[in-house]
C-alpha cells in the first residue's frame, strides 16, 4: 500500500517512464510479453533487427512510426517490423505476443 503513495506527483510520471523506456527492459528484446486490457509495450526498433510480432492470444492493436496505418492483430496474425522506428503496442483485451527474429520459436502454450 505504501508504494501506491510513493508514485504521487513527479514520482508517478518517472515510475512510468522508467517502465516505457526500451532500455529498461532488456528481457523484452525478444520472447513472450503479456498484457493485461489496456496495458502498452512499447520499443524504438533499428533498422538491422528484422523483427516480427505475432499475436499469440487475445487482441491487439499496433501503430508503427513508418506506417501510417494502424493495426489490429488477432491470434496468429503476424506483423513484420522491417525498418527503424517506434513501435506501439495496446492490448485491447487481455493479450500475449511473440516478439521474435527469425528462426525463433514460437511462445510455449
Amino acid at each position: 500500500m505504501e508504494s501506491m503513495f510513493a508514485l504521487s506527483g513527479r514520482g508517478w510520471w518517472s515510475t512510468l517512464w522508467n517502465h516505457l523506456k526500451p532500455e529498461a527492459h532488456p528481457e523484452a528484446e525478444a520472447g513472450c510479453i503479456s498484457l493485461f486490457q489496456g496495458a502498452l509495450w512499447s520499443r524504438r526498433l533499428q533498422a538491422s533487427e528484422g523483427l516480427s510480432l505475432t499475436c499469440t492470444e487475445g487482441r491487439l492493436w499496433l501503430t508503427f512510426e513508418q506506417d501510417s496505418r494502424d493495426h489490429v492483430l488477432e491470434p496468429g496474425a503476424t506483423l513484420r517490423l522491417e525498418q527503424a522506428g517506434h513501435v506501439v503496442v495496446q492490448a485491447l483485451r487481455p493479450a500475449r505476443f511473440r516478439l521474435a527474429k527469425d528462426g525463433q520459436r514460437p511462445c510455449p502454450p
